[in-house]
């Protein structure tokens, strides 16, 4: 059995009593281990620390106010969850503390054991969830950053996103440079990008499509480029992350875009 610590930390000891009468109520309650903490600095320093699975934090603190010690924690990059607690309702606090980085925002008012539980358990599957994404952001920054090939992430429009150290390096200038041009202008024959473009749209990525590409000191260096569709988590933005590989020494090309003959 997996146990959950919980910090509450709260205005006065009757919140608290509150929080541990309503999770007595619930089946698993013996997975929670609840701790109280009154105190803005000590909550902090626990926060900082790891020193729990969860915290619910009141939105009226002896010296502070709950959402002060949310952006606090937050600005200090604190992974796990933080439930705010308010007296009432009031949309303004609910979307002010959402929008600064809350797990849920809960009424005492209107709080009852199924609904706290509830809570509970989707801000630490949710927890869980951001944190893969961070090690998988992480483990693509690592390979994306020491890769020997050069990589560029752009969108439909030629909009260059990022590049890595080796993209600088292949076209002869900074990434703060490189980002303010569009893509099209990186191609010797502008049809290929219209072939780029087709492919990866229609399949969702293209596969070693050999191309002419314009490197450092206007030089055509023939390459291959390999590219996947990445469609952002709320499906607003689609990013090509494109792999170039130089093949100039290989291959003499100076024709339209080629796919590999890989039979």
């Amino acid at each position: 059995m997996t146990l959950i610590k919980i910090l509450v930390v709260n205005g006065n000891e009757d919140d608290f009593i509150i929080i541990k009468n309503l999770l007595a109520n619930i089946p698993h309650t013996n997975n929670y281990i609840l701790y109280s903490c009154d105190s803005y600095e000590n909550a902090i320093n626990s926060m900082l620390k790891s020193q729990y699975d969860l915290y619910m934090v009141f939105y009226h603190l002896k010296s502070h106010k709950g959402i002060e010690l949310l952006n606090e924690a937050i600005k200090s990059n604190v992974a796990e969850p933080i439930i705010i607690i308010n007296e009432t309702d009031d949309y303004y606090a609910d979307e002010d503390a959402l929008k600064k980085g809350a797990s849920a925002y809960l009424s005492k008012g209107n709080l009852d054991a199924y609904s706290l539980d509830r809570t509970i358990r989707y801000a630490l599957h949710q927890q869980k969830n951001l944190q893969r994404i961070k090690e998988s952001e992480k483990k693509f920054r690592t390979i994306f950053e020491k890769s020997p090939d050069p990589i560029l992430i752009t969108d439909v429009s030629g909009n260059i996103h990022d590049i890595n150290p080796a993209g600088e390096k292949f076209f002869g200038s900074l990434r703060v440079n490189i980002m303010k041009r569009n893509a099209l202008s990186l191609y010797k024959n502008p049809a290929d990008r219209e072939v780029f473009i087709s492919q990866i749209e229609q399949r969702g990525s293209v596969s070693n499509l050999i191309i002419p590409l314009i490197a450092a000191n206007n030089e055509v260096k023939i390459c291959v480029i390999s590219s996947f569709l990445q469609i952002s988590q709320h499906g607003d933005n689609e990013l090509f992350h494109t792999v170039i590989h130089d093949i100039t020494h290989f291959k003499v090309h100076s024709g339209p875009a080629q796919p590999i003959n890989s039979a």
